[in-house]
């Protein structure tokens, strides 16, 4: 069996739902017995933070960023002075209202640093982008940069399982509230998601056995591959072998919701080389973490960035029933034909119920 293939296959359950729900993988990684909070700054997050220049704001680069990964992923990339600017203050939102989160005083220390000493000039593409955070379209011609065909890999786990050269690879930003990027999936979910996730734990989790995890596959550590026709973005996963049609033909939704099925019907426009696509008619969720109602709207905006192998999705989530804001992520992804699917039959394939902490008798 091809290696990397390997390693995608033994992964826990519980890491690839944690995707959709924007878990950095340093935090499952960390987690102790029955889901406990992985121990702040252990040792092993600050390496790399010596290849930082000596200078002051470099301790509190690693306090403050080690929370949720290690300063190598830090070390291994130069971005503008504006990028780092937002991109501080947009991770350690991250943290929200914890106790130990970092106080506004160190998160300007830690902007400064990165943005005096470890900065990059901007090119003119980035300078001529409103958002410093918004990678430019790929310098490609409209007809090549429409083209989306090709096998693709999230960022994330592209790095984490070194399946390639990754320096450079932008960092998806996981699913907040859309109206306050403090607020993270659970501080949004409504009373009626509460009470359907109540009966949830990583050893009854619906994944394992074999319920669809919807449109947001492609999050999960294994490959998609798209396919295109005139009339039809074809979205193929290793991860449970899902078949994604998205059509081009100018159809609408069929109205009423008629045949309600876990990755909903999709609907797509081009506007200048970005494929908006529309989904709607899902059915309601199982009793998954975040769970999700029929009434599930989602909205992605596809385009090509950096030098045309990356793959950039804006996901921006509605679910009234579900959620009391709307969510917004980026995800991004990278192309590699050498990526070999596997075979992933999904049989009831992880049984963790066995091992889930027995009730204590008085």
């Amino acid at each position: 069996m091809n290696a990397r293939r390997t390693m995608r296959a033994g992964l826990p359950a519980a890491a690839l739902y944690a995707l959709l729900t924007s878990t950095t993988y340093a935090q499952i990684a960390q987690l102790g017995p029955g889901g406990a909070p992985p121990d702040p700054n252990p040792k092993s997050a600050r390496i790399g933070l010596e290849r930082l220049p000596n200078a002051t704001g470099r301790e509190d680069v690693g306090a403050v960023c080690s929370r949720c990964h290690n300063i190598e992923r830090i070390a291994e990339q130069r971005r503008t002075a504006r990028q780092w600017r937002a991109m501080v203050p947009l991770m350690t939102d991250r943290l929200g209202n914890a106790a130990d989160a970092p106080s506004e005083q160190d998160v300007r220390a830690v902007a400064a640093y990165l943005s005096d000493h470890w900065s990059r000039p901007e090119t003119p593409a980035e300078a001529a982008q409103k958002d410093p955070l918004h990678e430019p379209d790929a310098p490609l011609p409209l007809a090549q940069a429409r083209d989306l065909s090709g096998t693709w890999m999230t960022s994330m786990w592209y790095t984490l399982l070194n399946m390639g050269p990754s320096k450079g690879l932008p960092i998806s930003r996981g699913l907040r509230s859309a109206v306050n990027p403090k607020n993270d999936i659970p501080a949004v979910m409504t009373q009626w998601s509460r009470d359907k996730a109540k009966t949830w734990t990583i050893y009854n989790d619906p994944l394992t056995k074999c319920n669809s995890p919807g449109p947001l596959a492609y999050n999960s550590p294994y490959p998609f591959e798209i396919l295109h026709t005139p009339k039809r973005v074809t979205m193929i996963s290793e991860y449970f072998h899902e078949v994604r049609r998205v059509y081009l033909d100018g159809r609408q939704h069929p109205p009423g919701n008629p045949d309600p099925t876990a990755m909903g019907h999709s609907v797509a426009r081009w506007e200048g080389a970005t494929l908006v696509v529309d989904t709607r008619n899902f059915k309601e969720s199982p009793a998954f973490q975040v769970p999700w109602s029929d009434q599930f709207h989602l909205v992605e905006r596809i385009r090509r960035v950096k030098d045309g192998n990356v793959l950039e999705i804006d996901v921006t989530i509605e679910d009234p029933l579900a959620f009391k804001e709307p969510l917004h992520g980026i995800f991004y992804f990278k192309k590699d034909p050498t990526i070999e699917f596997g075979e992933w039959n999904c049989d009831g394939f992880f049984d963790y119920e066995p091992f889930a902490p027995k009730e204590q008798k008085p």
